[in-house]
């Protein structure tokens, strides 16, 4: 159960605002242990303390031999910031997001990709608005630059509406839940807290798309630095954090009830209802290996928003995927069974 905890928005905090956890002690992935030299420390661009919690609450870094310092943001858009500004070496984002890098020339590449089966997204709409194609010339809001944008995107495709067929209401994340309850929108994309607590005051209410059913298919990603990459000890680190955050998801699945204690109402602040029903309803995710539908899938996702007006232009996303980078993390998600 992870990475979109990351897009269901929240406040900022600042690049001073800094966790350390300090592990130490077993061989990374791909290399010898000599090579993560003493001292390593592997900067990490978390959202909303997800990662953070996910790995104290798992005890997944127990024994690794750097340390982790996770800085926390609020949006993908602000990781890809804190990589221009080379301030973090790994960052987990949307694919959005994960596109920008490369129209930005940030040089990253893929250490990992995610995939949720449940609806950690969708398409909510007001009562009275039952299908999208009812959205045309209508108030939709979702944030630009952000996942929720492609995946707004992939929405109205499905009515064949583009963009510029609605009125966006462009709020930032933490305002996407509240915009239909102020009236200020006919339709949202949401994360599920948002659309559970909405329609229980709002029983007309209607999903009009979810993200585990557009096309083309949702992906969340995991980056890193060339300068990363390039350091045979931080590259090393790198791929043992990997292989250490898919054995944390394992263990979420195993412990459902803890996770839920330990973020969604400890980190969150919701309620244990609220956050049992999340659970029930968000589904699990899924650590895949970097395949040419993968690839295609963020492809279609740029020339899509290229088509709808929201980026100048398309581009190739091919650079995103270091063959020596996918072959290390296939190997990985080959290695480590996912329940």
């Amino acid at each position: 159960m992870k990475f979109p905890r990351w897009i269901t928005a929240a406040l900022m905090v600042s690049l001073g605002g800094l966790a350390l956890v300090p592990v130490s002690g077993a061989p990374a992935y791909g290399a010898q242990t000599s090579q993560i030299p003493k001292g390593v420390v592997l900067r990490v661009g978390d959202q909303e303390e997800d990662l953070q919690t996910l790995f104290s609450a798992s005890g997944a870094l127990a024994g690794a031999p750097y340390q982790v310092q996770f800085d926390q943001f609020a949006s993908g858009p602000l990781v890809d910031q804190a990589f221009a500004a080379h301030v973090i070496d790994v960052g987990t984002m949307g694919d959005t997001p994960a596109s920008g890098t490369v129209s930005g020339k940030l040089g990253l590449s893929t250490v990992a990709v995610a995939k949720w089966d449940g609806p950690i997204l969708v398409l909510l709409a007001r009562p009275g608005i039952k299908t999208v194609a009812q959205l045309k010339g209508k108030k939709v809001a979702y944030t630009t630059g952000t996942a929720e944008q492609a995946f707004a995107l992939r929405a109205l495709a499905t009515a064949h509406l583009k963009q510029s067929q609605v009125d966006q209401v462009n709020v930032a994340l933490n305002e996407l839940g509240t915009v239909l309850e102020t009236g200020s929108a006919d339709a949202s994309t949401v994360a599920a807290p948002d659309e559970i607590q909405y329609k229980q005051t709002h029983p007309g209410a209607t999903v009009l798309a979810a993200s585990n059913n557009v096309t083309p298919p949702v992906y969340d990603y995991v980056l890193a630095s060339p300068s990363t990459l390039a350091s045979s000890g931080k590259s090393a680190a790198t791929f043992d954090f990997v292989r250490r955050l898919i054995k944390a998801e394992n263990w979420v699945k195993a412990h459902p009830n803890q996770w839920v204690q330990d973020y969604y109402v400890n980190v969150d602040h919701m309620s244990p209802s609220l956050a049992k029903s999340l659970l029930n309803t968000s589904g699990e995710v899924t650590y895949v290996p970097i395949t040419p539908s993968v690839q295609t899938a963020l492809q279609q996702m740029v020339d899509l928003m290229a088509n709808a007006g929201a980026i100048p232009a398309s581009f190739s996303v091919k650079p995103l995927y270091n063959p020596k980078a996918t072959a290390a993390y296939n190997a990985i998600v080959k290695e480590i069974p996912q329940s």
